[in-house]
């Protein structure tokens, strides 16, 4: 028996990227999305085009990750238009969690 790296599959999507275009765009350009825990909000998703984050939400309670997709999906073609952020993180009274 021969031995030698495992042969790997790729990741099978669950998720329909033309669902997600500007994700989509924003990750192919300089950008990155991060999604989870982004010290100090415990429940965040952050997309960053590069240069500076154009969204900053927060999970709602009981929120779905296909839900949180959209819903950065929306924050950012939002931004992009707008040229201002979506800030969910610094709103008066948010909580840190």
């Amino acid at each position: 028996m021969a031995s030698g790296p495992a042969k790997r599959k790729p990741a099978q999507s669950g998720v329909n990227t033309s669902d997600h275009r500007h994700i989509e765009a924003l990750i192919k350009g300089d950008g990155h999305v991060m999604i989870g825990a982004i010290q100090p909000v415990r429940n965040a998703a952050v997309a960053y085009d590069g240069k500076q984050a154009v969204a900053m939400l927060r999970y709602r309670p009981e929120e779905s990750l296909t839900s949180i997709l959209k819903r950065l999906d929306v924050a950012i073609a939002t931004a992009q238009a707008s040229g201002e952020r979506v800030d969910e993180w610094n709103q008066p009274g948010a909580k840190w969690t």
